[in-house]
């Protein structure tokens, strides 16, 4: 199954494969990922039977992760349809990875350690009615293995007891509404926060404070309303409505300032030597870039969409650019 999955997600049309030993391990971490999370299902006693009823779903994160679901199911059979079975099988591995494993159930563990029922249910019929559908999506692509969790589970459908006669979910997305959107922004808020540290070069394990003085009413409701899951997800300490004096970076959200504060220990001298050092080298390939894009011979020669992706590349150094700036000049 992992060559399989490997020599599948390969296959882009043209292109030669490159077999590559490293990507098969890769993608047989990827098998025993599915394996350890239908143990964590079991262990947490979720339920596989039945099927999903959108119409019944109150909790966010359960509104969001089928909405993915569906729309994972509705990019992999265009994929396949056109033959491009390279995309199709990123797409269901970047949903089962990335949204199911990575997001979805690192939400559902706060739910699951606390003591509201009617949630606590919510979350094991879906996330094991969810990881039922993520067998079937990844079917054609890893047979073996999800036969086999398949059979494992005693899972069937009204005509089958066999996962390979079993049919894809048929069910609609649901609207979206701003209690689904406001799962992506928990989730870009948390993915800032961790990509903020990693820039300081702020150990990914080590917790931060944060001030949330700077964020319009509507983001500080979002944060204070989903503490629980910030505080876990991104290694957060404190949530302060007003800003405090100790060490601190400002880091730029959507347009919006969010305080993050360190432990004394930080070295923020050696924290703005590296920026800076960061600063540099992107400066220099935005020179590169902006050179290129004055060159009238260039311009009018290169194919179209070169040169809008060179025009992107360039205005995205100059955003990172002037983040790196504001961040040095907020470090105290």
């Amino acid at each position: 199954d992992a060559l399989r999955f490997t020599l599948l997600s390969m296959a882009s049309p043209g292109r030669d494969v490159k077999l590559s030993e490293q990507r098969v391990k890769g993608y047989r971490n990827f098998l025993t990922k599915i394996w350890n999370v239908n143990n964590f299902l079991k262990m947490n006693k979720c339920k596989f039977d039945g099927v999903i009823r959108p119409e019944k779903l109150n909790l966010n994160i359960n509104k969001w992760v089928f909405n993915e679901l569906i729309k994972t199911k509705i990019l992999t059979e265009n994929f396949i349809k056109n033959y491009r079975f390279d995309e199709a099988a990123k797409t269901v591995y970047k949903f089962v990875w990335n949204t199911y494993c990575d997001w979805y159930l690192e939400f559902s563990k706060t739910i699951f350690f606390s003591k509201n029922k009617l949630d606590i249910d919510e979350v094991k019929r879906t996330s094991g009615q969810v990881f039922k559908e993520i067998l079937v999506l990844l079917h054609p692509f890893i047979p073996f293995i999800t036969e086999e969790l398949w059979l494992r589970n005693k899972l069937k459908t009204k005509t089958t007891k066999y996962l390979m006669h079993a049919n894809w979910i048929t069910a609609k997305k649901l609207k979206t509404d701003k209690n689904i959107e406001s799962v992506h922004e928990i989730i870009e808020l948390i993915s800032g926060i961790r990509s903020f540290k990693n820039e300081l070069n702020i150990s990914p394990g080590s917790f931060v404070d944060i001030s949330i003085e700077k964020l319009d009413k509507k983001k500080q409701i979002l944060f204070l309303h989903n503490e629980i899951v910030i505080k876990k997800l991104g290694r957060v300490n404190s949530i302060f409505k007003k800003d405090i004096s100790k060490q601190s970076a400002n880091y730029v959200v959507n347009g919006q300032i969010l305080k993050l504060y360190f432990d004394k220990s930080i070295d923020l001298e050696l924290i703005k030597q590296n920026l800076s050092k960061k600063q540099s080298k992107m400066q220099q390939d935005l020179d590169v870039v902006s050179k290129k894009l004055n060159n009238s011979s260039f311009v009018e020669r290169a194919p179209k969409h070169i040169v809008e992706q060179e025009k992107k590349i360039y205005n995205d150094l100059k955003i990172n650019i002037e983040k790196i700036t504001f961040t040095i000049n907020s470090l105290k």
